[in-house]
């Protein structure tokens, strides 16, 4: 934990993150195949209590819950006191510019299925 945590806005903050990377899971899980020799997805977790940080830009992301998107580390961030249902953003490849993870229904953006499609 790398931040001081106050009553009720950290635990909507990281309720929110946590239900986000939850939906993500169960929108990937068609292309996370064990089988695979190179799934396009690939989400890990070392088993531990989840691990949430906070940057000094009000991000907050999980240390310890990792996407692979084609073998390429992904970041995933939730900005701080966002008043959206699935404010979850990506890291894009060459790391200028956030990609929506959600369109506002909770389903995979474009942008990303267009990712993990190619």
């Amino acid at each position: 934990m790398s931040y001081i945590r106050v009553i009720p806005r950290d635990l909507f903050n990281e309720a929110n993150l946590l239900k986000c990377l939850g939906r993500l899971w169960i929108e990937t899980e068609r292309f996370q195949s064990e089988f695979a020799a190179c799934p396009a997805v690939r989400i890990e977790h070392d088993g531990a209590a989840f691990d949430i940080e906070q940057g000094e830009n009000g991000q907050l992301w999980v240390t310890n819950v990792r996407l692979y998107l084609h073998e390429q580390l992904c970041e995933l961030w939730r900005p701080v006191n966002s008043r959206e249902p699935w404010p979850l953003y990506l890291r894009s490849e060459n790391g200028l510019e956030d990609i929506e993870v959600f369109d506002e229904t909770g389903k995979l953006s474009a942008e990303l299925l267009a990712i993990i499609q190619r």
